[in-house]
């Protein structure tokens, strides 16, 4: 069974393309450029490489031609607000005509019930982030693929380490952890191991898993125990301290990003490690993935930033 895997050079892919490779399923994977250096490691790995990108309809039915399966992921809206769905419909259409059995998309934890959230009739969140993550769900659901899988992961505990920590939580390489985030509010994690060990569980019994949307989570901790675990892992001391919005966005943390926080300590996922047990896959503990990581969680208290 021949599987194409997207966003196989950034996360989520990459963890996806990793653990088929690790399984012994065949892997395609779509990439831009053959000589990247993420896209050359997966070469390394046996992953067979195809050559297109999602603004070329012919490259997208060439990656597909043949599979039987497809991973698809497509990066959140930003300055380019229909650029998500534009993506998910390229790949969507692509694989009908490929005639692919089975989708598993990854989406984001919450999208089936964000109108419903404290503060969204007002206004007070992004609306076109969540509506673009349900087009793109509903994409999938109504493409008629005899098989298909929505997956919903929270906050990826992959965050906390290089690269995306590095404007993610800017302060971390110096032993702390600055946010908008309250020092009572759970953050609520998942590793992309997670997304991956479930993508592979959806694929190997379609049957089991068809037509479900699956809410993912590992951990629930507060920006004070990460930070904590952060240390223990790391044999240095970081502190979580909670700043104001506009102070963090003054620093150059991403508007969006910071926006986000605050929409934790209000709304936040609703994802919860249930619900992967129930599916007889054990999450993965913050603290064993950050055992795990410790080589690409950057902390240097030697140096500081004002």
């Amino acid at each position: 069974m021949t599987i194409v895997v997207t966003g196989a050079t950034g996360t989520q892919g990459g963890a996806v393309a990793r653990a088929l490779l690790a399984r012994g399923k065949p892997v395609r994977t779509l990439v831009r450029d053959p000589d990247a250096p993420a896209a050359r490691a997966l070469a390394k790995a046996g992953a067979m490489l195809a050559v297109g990108c999602y603004e070329d309809s012919a490259s997208l039915r060439a990656a597909l031609e043949g599979a039987d399966a497809l991973f698809s992921v497509q990066t959140a809206p930003g300055i380019a607000r229909d650029a998500e769905r534009e993506q998910a419909s390229a790949l969507v259409d692509a694989a009908r005509a490929e005639h692919v059995c089975h989708v598993v998309h990854s989406s984001v934890s919450n999208t089936g019930d964000f109108r419903a959230m404290t503060g969204w009739a007002e206004g007070r969140w992004e609306p076109n982030y969540w509506e673009s993550k349900a087009d793109a769900e509903t994409m999938v659901r109504d493409a008629g693929f005899p098989f298909h899988t929505i997956l919903r992961p929270a906050f990826m505990m992959d965050n906390f380490a290089m690269p995306k920590a590095a404007w993610m939580f800017p302060d971390l390489a110096e032993g702390a952890i600055r946010t908008a985030v309250a020092p009572d509010t759970p953050m609520v994690l998942v590793a992309a191991e997670d997304i991956a060990r479930t993508a592979c569980a959806a694929f190997d019994a379609p049957d089991a898993f068809t037509g479900q949307a699956i809410e993912l989570a590992g951990d629930l901790l507060t920006p004070p125990q990460i930070a904590a675990a952060i240390a223990t892992v790391k044999g240095m001391a970081v502190v979580a301290e909670t700043w104001d919005a506009e102070t963090l966005i003054a620093r150059g943390q991403h508007d969006g990003w910071v926006r986000t926080q605050q929409w934790m300590n209000i709304v936040n996922y609703p994802a919860r490690p249930e619900e992967m047990r129930d599916r007889g896959i054990e999450p993965t503990r913050f603290a064993d993935w950050a055992r795990r990581h410790a080589d690409i969680i950057i902390v240097d208290t030697a140096t500081k930033r004002a």
